[in-house]
């Protein structure tokens, strides 16, 4: 069977995204948690080659029955030559779409035990989309969450999933309806958190992967979640699945409830309980005293931005642009929103916010009126809350770093690369851009949202302490800065202020 290509990669990684297991750690780990036992139903939603089939019929000589089921008919080809045996029967549907058959049509029917690894980020048609969506409700492009959804619908009570997964559904906005379900319906047991690498032939840049296991039951007023995190050595993973915590790089327990009543639902994972606190208690947040938005986006980059010359970072590709074609004094046209005239014209633009505090000019995107009403036109383009295009304000990188880092706007048109910050209240633009540039700003962040997001949903869930002495603290540090420009004596005073503010 040929494996046809869909948006640049095979059929069946592109829409069954099938990312088989095939790490023992992890399979010992994951099956040790299932916990299987004498009359165990058992579903696998998404078999691919069945190891987790394999590893529990080596670990566990009980009486169960197992139901194997793919979406894919080579995989279903490949399981049906594999297990043969009368208790294990395997079936081609769609766990996510089918209600209807022999498989899943009976109300009443449950599973106790669920294991699996799910697809992540499966290619889907229009059509199946407005299904799931229609079906599911909320964010449907991210398949996993969708199957996490299912199969506690699928559980008998008391009974327990165990799944391996992007630990996106930790923290991010999209993902929120689905920690709701997961927090209401289920008793977290354990979460262990491992680097993608750890699993064989998967590296995501945006995120890293989690073992879930949960039972379908409420969860007391005072029980607590695992959170286990393996960094270092897989083979760490058989002592944590015999629960030595010594061999994990950082343990802690999270009250449930107190999970649910954060705002999204997030997990909070990696701090401490102080700044968990800081974040849920907050009387001000960043989004109360400023507004966070997106930035523009042309829809063509290297057709319509130009570099000031060769040697600016990331011009390779782009054209360099003559000051001839640059309109200085752009700022001066009354109707700047349409355009600085009719011939082709460049006006200063900030494609990325990779700096500290003040950032120099070294783009430029073409703004005359023909090519702005070709912007608004435009079904690529994005024309995105243009009333904070030109202002002052303060840019953050949409891309987190391992430290955060902001910079002054200066009136520039800003790129949907970067998060535009713009205080309700100017007088307090150099205390946020002070505090934007903090390591307690980059730690607190870091546990609002773990991964590589940094987008405004976030940024809005900042705690701001407003301290009279501190905001004089932190003008005064600036203005030192602004005459002479030493950078590591500014960040150094700053680091200091909010250290002090914040007590961590």
């Amino acid at each position: 069977m040929v494996d046809n290509v869909i948006q640049g990669k095979t059929r069946s990684r592109r829409e069954f995204c099938s990312f088989y297991t095939e790490s023992d750690p992890i399979l010992t780990y994951m099956v040790k948690r299932l916990g299987v036992v004498d009359g165990d139903s058992i579903l696998e939603p998404c078999a691919g080659d069945g190891v987790f089939i394999e590893k529990i019929l080596d670990s566990h000589e009980e009486e169960y029955k197992i139901d194997a089921v793919d979406l894919n008919p080579q995989a279903v080809i490949g399981l049906k030559k594999k297990f043969d045996a009368s208790n294990i029967h395997v079936w081609q549907a769609d766990t996510l779409l089918d209600f209807k058959s022999d498989l899943f049509s009976q109300n009443d029917y449950r599973y106790t035990k669920i294991i699996g690894n799910p697809p992540y980020g499966a290619w889907q048609d229009t059509k199946k989309r407005d299904l799931l969506k229609e079906l599911y409700g909320g964010y449907v492009r991210e398949t996993y969450t969708l199957f996490i959804r299912r199969c506690i619908d699928l559980l008998s009570e008391n009974g327990r999933l165990v799944f391996i997964i992007p630990d996106t559904f930790l923290a991010l906005h999209m993902h929120k309806d689905t920690r709701k379900k997961i927090l209401e319906e289920t008793k977290i047991e354990e979460i262990l958190l491992i680097p993608s690498k750890f699993f064989p032939g998967v590296n995501f840049g945006y995120s890293n992967l989690c073992i879930i296991s949960f039972v379908k039951t409420k969860a007391s007023e005072n029980h607590k979640v695992k959170i286990v995190s393996v960094k270092n050595s897989i083979d760490n993973l058989y002592k944590v699945a015999e629960q030595d915590y010594s061999a994990a790089d950082n343990y802690q327990q999270l009250l449930q409830k107190e999970i649910l009543q954060s705002e999204g639902h997030s997990f909070l994972i990696g701090g401490n309980e102080k700044i968990r606190a800081i974040i849920k208690d907050s009387e001000i947040k960043l989004g109360d005293i400023a507004d966070c938005v997106t930035g523009f986006y042309s829809g063509d980059n290297k057709k319509y931005i130009v570099a000031k010359d060769i040697k600016v970072r990331g011009s390779k590709g782009y054209s360099v642009v003559g000051n001839s074609q640059i309109d200085f004094n752009f700022l001066e046209n009354p109707n700047l929103i349409n355009g600085v005239g009719d011939k082709q014209r460049y006006i200063s633009f900030l494609k990325n916010a990779i700096g500290t505090i003040k950032k120099p000019t070294e783009w430029y995107i073409r703004w005359d009126k023909n090519t702005v009403q070709g912007y608004k036109n435009s079904q690529v383009a994005r024309f995105q809350n243009s009333k904070y295009y030109f202002k002052d304000g303060i840019g953050v990188p949409m891309v987190k770093s391992n430290n955060i880092h902001a910079i002054l706007l200066e009136k520039r048109l800003f790129d949907q690369s970067v998060v535009g910050i713009f205080p309700k209240n100017k007088q307090y633009q150099n205390y946020l851009l002070g505090f934007l540039n903090s390591e307690t700003c980059a730690t607190i962040l870091k546990v609002i949202n773990h991964t590589a997001n940094n987008s405004a949903n976030y940024l809005k869930k900042l705690p701001i302490i407003l301290d009279k002495k501190s905001i004089k603290g932190v003008e005064k540090v600036l203005e030192a800065f602004f005459r002479n420009e030493d950078k590591e004596d500014a960040l150094r005073e700053i680091n200091k202020i909010f250290k002090i503010l914040y007590g961590f």
